[in-house]
């Protein structure tokens, strides 16, 4: 199995950072819970490591996105 040997197994870090990020520790946050009585799309997230909680706030809900093309009448 002498070739095996030519196949290197790198972790490699993401090239962007990601949004759902732990600011302290940098580890990737549980999705907690996602808000969207307001028109807004907000999802918390929370750090198991740190014990930190984020609100992420995602812009319109998309209910709320459909709900003002149909008021302002749609495709017609």
């Amino acid at each position: 199995m002498k070739w095996l040997s030519r196949f290197r197994f790198k972790s490699r870090k993401p090239s962007h950072a990601s949004i759902t990020a732990c600011p302290q520790c940098h580890q990737e946050m549980v999705f907690v819970e996602k808000f969207t009585m307001m028109g807004d799309d907000r999802r918390t997230y929370r750090c198991e490591r740190c014990g930190i909680e984020r609100v992420i706030d995602f812009g319109s809900a998309l209910w709320k996105i459909m709900s003002d093309a149909n008021k302002s009448g749609g495709t017609h």
